[in-house]
Formats: C-alpha cells, structure tokens, sequence
C-alpha cells in the first residue's frame, strides 16, 4: 500500500501547513482549492490539486481513514491501476462539480477519489460474484447507505462525488 501511505502523508503534510497558516482559507486557495471560475479560465492543475486539501481536523480524518482503508484494493488493482482509478475519479469528480455546480463555491477534499475507489470495489465484488453472498452485500449497502447520507450534510460536493464514482465505475470496469 505504498501508493496510499504516500497519498496519506501528502495529505497530512498539506493539511498541516494549511492549519498552520494564519489565513487558512487563503492558504488552502493558493496551494489549489477548486474554484470553478478560475479553473474554467485555465487554472486546471486545481481538478488534482484541490483532491489533496483538506481544513478541518474531522474531514481530513475521514478521509485519510476511508483512503487507509480502500488501500487494501492496491494490492488486488496494483500500485498503477490503483493510482489511476483514485487520480482520474478526483478529477472526474471535480470536473463535474466545476461545470454543472455553483460558480461560487469552493471545493476541496478527496472524496471524489474514494466513491472512485468505492465504485471500483464494487465492482471488483461484482465480477468475483461475492455480491451474491448476503453478507457482503449487507455490508456494502450500509458503506452505501452511510455514503449516501453525508450527501446531505452541509458543504459537501455531490456532484464532486458522484463523478468521481462514475468515473471509478467506468474505470474498473475497463480494468477488470
């Protein structure tokens, strides 16, 4: 789980320097906080960078907590297959966000990728026929279902997580 302890740490480090700023916000805008206006007048390196931001103590333990553990699927995907689901998924999902979302919001977070990681574990057990055993689809639902539930909490990307778990979909689709 190489790829997910160097995506942890860049995270943590981010989140730290982030924290540490006297203007949190203002820090979290210039290392790359998605701001559609700008990324729709050339500032793309913003779809990636924004994925590895996070402010709040609580969203970025979620997050690393959920990443840590769809990092089990880097050995079964490898390190490049992996990386790519969670890469292409943060930027599917913050692509969608920017061009079908309010033109005055300000996203960061890596959920995008992890409903890519989620989607792609889907299928993963899908086409290992382990849906079938009642078990892992109880458990997979109440993953889904609690998934489902944060969409309605306040400040959270839906579009930014339902791109990123089409394009996680699609992804494993194609990989498997």
């Amino acid at each position: 789980m190489i790829l997910t302890y160097a995506v942890i740490a860049v995270c943590a480090v981010l989140f730290f320097l982030i924290s540490q700023s006297q203007y949190p916000l203002d820090t979290a805008v210039k290392y790359g906080a998605l701001l559609p206006l700008r990324v729709k007048r050339g500032e793309y390196w913003r779809l990636i960078a924004s994925g590895f931001l996070h402010m709040q103590v609580w969203h970025v333990l979620m997050n690393m907590y959920s990443l840590y553990s769809m990092g089990s699927l880097e050995p079964v995907f490898g390190h490049l297959r992996f990386g790519l689901i969670l890469l292409v998924s943060i930027i599917a999902g913050n692509a969608l966000a920017v061009w079908l979302g309010e033109e005055d919001t300000i996203t960061i977070g890596i959920s995008g990728g992890l409903y890519g990681l989620f989607a792609a574990y889907m299928v993963l057990l899908f086409k290992l026929g382990m849906l079938q055993q009642q078990s892992v689809m109880f458990s997979v639902l109440r993953t889904l279902i609690v998934n489902l539930a944060v969409n309605f909490m306040p400040n959270v990307s839906r579009l930014g997580h339902a791109g990123g778990f089409i394009a996680g979909f699609l992804l494993a689709m194609v990989m498997l």
